[in-house]
């Protein structure tokens, strides 16, 4: 029988993402594949022109919930707004994105059913030095997780 994890509030992995940043509390890895949970703080400003970075996992689900800020999410042709308490599930295939147009950080919990995913964002994180070595956050998503992304 499994015992369990815990993980403190300065436990996990911190990460940056441009001027994004993240902390994976629980990766696949954790626990067999089965999910992963990241705190993940969107950056205040996103451009006049509304991008939503539009895109779809066609091998996970995912899911978001408000912990602070208001963001805009797209899901499939419907942008909400969303404020803290808020949760957006994102079953496969399902066109989704999310843009923060406020003057403050948004955060969020992300989930990812299975496990994974989460990966790709300590492998491309910019707070390293020097390039990651591999073909891109992209294509690997893409490879590994069957996710395609919209051109903005």
């Amino acid at each position: 029988m499994e015992i369990g994890l815990t993980v403190t509030a300065d436990g996990g992995l911190a990460f940056e993402d441009g001027a994004d940043r993240g902390r994976v509390i629980v990766s696949g890895s954790d626990t067999g594949g089965r999910y992963a949970l990241m705190e993940w703080t969107v950056a205040p400003g996103c451009s006049a022109a509304l991008s939503f970075g539009a895109h779809r996992h066609g091998a996970l689900e995912e899911t978001f919930y408000v912990r602070s800020g208001q963001l805009e999410f797209l899901l499939g042709e419907v942008v909400s707004t969303l404020g803290p308490g808020d949760f957006v599930r994102v079953p496969p295939g399902v066109r989704h994105g999310y843009a923060n147009v406020s003057d403050k950080p948004v955060e969020l919990l992300v989930g990812f059913h299975p496990g994974g995913f989460e990966a790709l964002f300590l492998k491309y994180r910019t707070d390293r030095v020097g390039p990651p070595a591999g073909p891109g956050f992209m294509e690997e998503a893409g490879r590994d997780h069957a996710t395609t992304f919209e051109a903005d």
